[in-house]
Parts: C-alpha cells; structure tokens; sequence
C-alpha cells in the first residue's frame, strides 16, 4: 500500500498529495536549497518564490484535486527549477539577462576567461579562439592585447560553461 502525503506550499491555497518518494524528493530539495541559502539575506523570500514555483508547476501538472502526485512528476518539476546556488555573488541571478550577450568563463580560463567567453558564443573550439587572438594580436602589433584586456574588465563574468549556457538559454526564452 502506497503512503500519501499531504502538504502545503507557499503561495498555494492547494494541499498537494504527494506519494512517500515523491514527498522525499521534494523535503530533500527544499532542505538543500535552504542550506544552499542560508548566508543570503533574502533567503526566506527566495525559498517562499521557490515554494510558489514548485507549486505553480505541480498545479499545471495535476490532472484532477484529487490526484497523487508521483515521484516522476516531482522530479520533472524539479528538473524545470533546477538547482539552488546561493552565497555566491556570480549567483545567476546576478547576471542580466536578455539578448544574447558575451560573457568571461572562469571555468577553464588562462588569464580572464575572454577566450572561454568566445569560444561559447561562438561555438568554436576555445584553442582555435586563443590562436586567433595571438595571431592578431603579432599582426597588429599588440593592438588585440589591449582589446583582450579591455573584455577581461568590461565583461560579466559567470562561473562555469553549465551557468554560460542557463543564462543563454534564459536569453532565448526572454526574447
């Protein structure tokens, strides 16, 4: 026999009914992402928005007020939040977003990360970018060193190649 828990979510005037796995799975990501949180000065306001999110996703996944909610259906909607990185100020949702734009990757970087940046704008190989920009920069007497200097300050920075790719993704679903 199958245990059912009941639950509420921030937000929701709906009580959820959620199978044992299911009801796991959640509790689980919630109390990651609380102490994923826990030095952010907003951080019940980011866990309530979260809470709310969850339940608007479960709500459009529910096919009837009486339905138990499964373990796949919690792990889709878990999978669409995605994770919870908190105490970190490269935090995504430091990052403006919009258009597509270029952007430093400290993930693999050499100096500033400009030549990881390009290579994911791209789409060519980060060693063909680097060869590129030493060619030009002999060609024209150093004037691309200063242009690689000039990104390496100018540009946002995002921590990794996976980060890169959510912000552009979130980019071309704003557009």
């Amino acid at each position: 026999m199958q245990t059912v828990k009941q639950i509420n979510l921030s937000g929701h005037h709906t009580i959820f009914r959620l199978s044992e796995d299911a009801y796991d799975a959640l509790r689980q990501y919630l109390e990651q992402a609380r102490l994923s949180l826990r030095d952010d000065p907003d951080h019940e306001d980011v866990l309530r928005d979260l809470e709310q999110s969850i339940g608007e996703k479960l709500t459009a996944r529910m096919r009837s007020g009486e339905q138990v909610i499964n373990i796949t259906d919690v792990s889709t909607v878990l999978e669409q939040v995605g994770p919870v990185e908190g105490g970190n100020s490269n935090n995504l949702k430091d990052i403006p977003q919009g258009k597509r734009r270029l952007y430093r990757i400290k993930e693999g970087q050499n100096i500033f990360g400009v030549c990881q940046g390009l290579a994911a704008y791209s789409g060519i190989r980060v060693d063909w970018v680097r060869t590129i920009f030493i060619a030009l920069t002999g060609v024209t007497g150093g004037l691309f060193l200063l242009v690689y200097l000039a990104l390496g300050f100018l540009l946002p920075v995002v921590p990794t190649h996976a980060e890169y790719d959510a912000v552009h993704k979130a980019s071309l679903n704003l557009s």
